[in-house]
């Protein structure tokens, strides 16, 4: 199948790159990220609209903006900073990703944003799909941008037989897409591929009556449109058991920080435990002994102050919450947490992340990183569950005022958790 042979159809005069922009033009939605040029506010927004509507993204990317209009400002903050700013948005790699590319671009380009296609390859964190989209809609550069819409919208043109994940697909939709694309407005032409997708193409309820590419749409003309995109099966998320201990001091909770590498790196955390499916715990506590229940907890945190005092609250009676769950791309957590008071242990404690009850985050100065290695991603694959470093430093623990979590990156995963704390 040919481009040539599926644009027979089309009206004389027209093109699909004409159709195409004389629909988006008409129908474009108006969002921030479309009023401007500057290819560092289009690298944002295409970060954050990975994975993630529309309508959240909107806000956090206007704050984001706020806090860290330029790559200098981007690459000068601390991670910690960067993380907080993005708290709640989550898939947290896609702001590591982005701090470890502009701290590149201060060191080798002086916070400038390369102006070709080739150059944003090179920064880290920046793919293909990224790059293109950058290129083409800042700098006017014949490239493609294929993200998820774009896949679904041309497999369904093309009617394509193959899983759409698949290297072949891929170089097949490129070459596909130079052949349509607009030599005078690549950018729009690409943006009206992703909008079409957003808005008429859906996954689910397509709205072909509505589309204005319907007379050459292959699937449509076979009536198996939703046949496409032919994708390959997913393996099953793999549960994992969570086991969470929470120390609480009256309006104080204890955090750590999780390790710099693998699923939420460098984010706060209440501590904890995990079990594959085939050791999980459930709902009911599991037959411990009181020392196998210590264990647990000396795993889990890395401050020994409290071991005495927390070995006493169990003697007492364990009360195990829970659960809830929370979904990652590859893995799923079922959360059950253990709370113990420590008023009388923790009411002369330091609590060293706080003066003047305000959580203060690591100064940039204090961030160390290594521009050689691979940028952080999140373990695909079987999980390992492995037991927690335990010689973080001093400041990888804290306590910290309820009322000044949003202050920090916590994940989302433990609102569950904070929920009952506040109630």
């Amino acid at each position: 199948m040919t481009i040539q042979k599926e644009t027979e159809n089309l009206p004389a005069g027209s093109s699909v790159a004409d159709l195409l922009l004389t629909w988006y033009d008409e129908r474009k939605r108006d969002l921030p990220w479309r009023r401007t040029k500057d290819p560092y506010v289009i690298w944002v927004s295409e970060v954050m609209l990975q994975q993630t509507q529309v309508k959240t993204v909107i806000p956090y990317f206007e704050r984001f903006l706020l806090r860290f209009p330029n790559v200098r400002k981007l690459g000068e903050a601390s991670l910690e900073d960067v993380l907080t700013v993005w708290q709640g948005l989550g898939y947290y790699s896609r702001a590591r990703r982005m701090w470890e590319g502009a701290h590149y671009l201060l060191t080798q380009w002086s916070g400038r944003m390369p102006d070709s296609f080739a150059g944003l390859l090179q920064v880290p964190g920046i793919g293909k799909y990224t790059a293109g989209a950058i290129a083409s809609i800042a700098y006017g550069q014949n490239v493609s941008a294929i993200d998820g819409n774009v896949l679904r919208v041309v497999s369904r043109l093309l009617a394509w037989p193959e899983p759409v994940e698949a290297v072949k697909s891929y170089r097949h939709f490129d070459r596909q897409i130079a052949a349509w694309q607009s030599a005078l407005r690549p950018g729009d032409f690409n943006q009206g591929l992703m909008e079409l997708g957003a808005m008429v193409c859906t996954p689910v309820r397509p709205d072909c009556a509505g589309c204005p590419l319907v007379q050459v749409c292959q699937g449509y003309k076979r009536g198996d449109l939703l046949a496409y995109p032919v994708k390959k099966i997913k393996p099953q998320r793999q549960e994992v058991t969570r086991l969470t201990f929470v120390l609480r001091c009256g309006d104080r909770v204890y955090l750590q920080k999780r390790p710099p590498e693998g699923l939420l790196a460098n984010l706060w955390e209440f501590p904890g435990v995990e079990f594959l499916q085939e050791v999980s715990l459930s709902e009911a506590l599991p037959v411990l002994t009181q020392a196998e229940w210590l264990q647990l907890f000396q795993d889990a945190v890395t401050d020994r102050s409290f071991d005495r005092d927390v070995q006493s609250l169990m003697a007492r009676g364990l009360h195990l919450q829970g659960p809830v769950w929370y979904n990652f791309s590859h893995r799923r957590w079922k959360i059950l947490w253990l709370i113990f008071d420590l008023n009388k242990t923790c009411s002369g404690q330091k609590f060293a992340c706080e003066t003047g009850g305000e959580f203060k985050p690591e100064s940039a100065q204090t961030q160390k990183h290594n521009y050689e290695e691979e940028p952080l991603k999140e373990v695909e694959g079987n999980y390992l569950v492995k037991k927690l470093n335990q010689h973080l430093p001093e400041q990888s623990r804290c306590w910290i005022s309820l009322s000044d979590l949003g202050q920090i990156p916590l994940p989302v995963a433990f609102r569950g958790i904070l929920e009952g704390l506040i109630k």
